[in-house]
């Protein structure tokens, strides 16, 4: 090493090709990182979409089945089917709701 490859203060001097690559390799470092993130937050996502759509199908199959259930028991198919069907909907929509309103708290 030579007088000219330091500077004032004793520390060599970069050259113009490794700061370049310490700049790429920081690069990568930060798109691995996003990536991940995305990975992460995209499998969140997919499982609050699970989450939302089981409420809203367990309401109705919950209600269609208490309908069919007291149309057999008590022999008048189908209005307690149709009734607790559109309950069924009914409380699936405002089971969703109110998930969905907890989870925008959460964030």
């Amino acid at each position: 090493m030579t007088k000219n490859d330091l500077n004032s203060e004793g520390k060599k001097k970069l050259d113009a090709s490794d700061l370049i690559s310490k700049i790429d390799e920081f690069k990568e470092k930060e798109r691995l990182a996003k990536t991940s993130e995305n990975i992460e937050k995209r499998g969140n996502s997919i499982g609050l979409a699970f989450r939302l759509s089981t409420e809203l199908v367990s309401g109705i199959v919950v209600g269609s089945i208490m309908g069919w259930s007291l149309d057999k028991w008590l022999g008048s198919q189908p209005w307690f089917f149709l009734i607790f069907f559109i309950l069924g909907i009914a409380a699936g929509i405002i089971n969703v709701i109110k998930t969905a309103k907890n989870m925008n708290n959460e964030s």
